[in-house]
């Protein structure tokens, strides 16, 4: 990876989210969240530069200068780390606030919490069937306009973290999805998506995983996150979303991702 790449990717990243911000703070979107008191802002923002820029930017920076971790730099520490950090985030951020309402705070309310967790699954298995179509037509697209495409696929090339994942106890597996669909949401839902807008959160949710280093699977995050994102409108609190993410993320881990692993080994 070149490192001048990476720097380039890094800046070019923070300085796409300052500008949501920055146009999320002129429209006050921030005001209601109450820092009056300059030296507490000064920590909540500096705060959420550095969440930000560990967890979106330098993924995104990563996997698009092509940095891959090798599998045995891989631990439970460093897969659950992230999601700690963005809990770590939430909880100052919220501290930092002053508002009076967790549930409020992180979109959890609803009068129909099962009927909502109800449609987010089936949001989710709509949301699997979405992004398979899409990444039909968009390899179907690339098959035609390319010549290099057939070499290409037939390499079968899959990121050494996601295989690792695949391979884990299923207790772990399931407490990955678990901490996914829960954390993830917390943050990029219920606090990104109301400060900064659907499509900036959108982007931002696609840029953290980018540490796969794999366009197509980037493409079919940048799907479900759409759909996430839109649920989020559609339904003002988090539960769905969380739902339909952990139903993505379920199917992707215990059938997809194996499923394909398998045929490339028999392949």
């Amino acid at each position: 990876m070149s490192s001048v790449t990476f720097v380039l990717l890094v800046v070019a990243g923070s300085l796409g989210m300052l500008l949501s911000f920055a146009q999320a703070r002129s429209r006050r979107v921030f005001a209601e969240d109450g820092f009056e008191e300059p030296g507490r802002r000064a920590v909540a923002m500096g705060l959420l530069a550095g969440v930000l820029l560990l967890t979106v930017a330098i993924p995104f920076a990563g996997g698009l200068a092509g940095a891959q971790p090798e599998s045995k730099e891989l631990s439970l520490v460093s897969v659950f780390a992230v999601h700690g950090m963005l809990l770590f985030f939430l909880a100052c951020y919220y501290a930092l606030s002053g508002r009076g309402s967790v549930a409020e705070f992180l979109k959890v309310e609803s009068p129909h919490p099962a009927a909502d967790l109800a449609r987010g699954a089936v949001i989710g298995v709509a949301g699997w069937l979405l992004t398979i179509v899409s990444a039909m037509v968009l390899l179907g697209i690339w098959y035609v306009i390319s010549h290099r495409f057939r070499g290409e696929a037939g390499g079968g090339a899959i990121s050494p973290t996601i295989v690792w994942l695949v391979s884990r106890p299923l207790g772990v597996k399931l407490a990955i999805v678990a901490s996914a669909m829960v954390v993830e949401e917390l943050f990029f839902r219920s606090f990104l998506q109301p400060r900064v807008g659907a499509v900036a959160a959108t982007l931002m949710f696609t840029a953290a995983h980018g540490a796969y280093g794999q366009p197509l699977m980037l493409v079919g995050i940048l799907v479900i996150s759409t759909v996430l994102s839109v649920t989020f409108v559609r339904y003002r609190n988090v539960l769905p979303c969380m739902a339909a993410h952990g139903v993505f993320d379920a199917i992707q881990m215990f059938l997809v991702i194996p499923w394909y692993l398998h045929q490339l080994r028999a392949g």
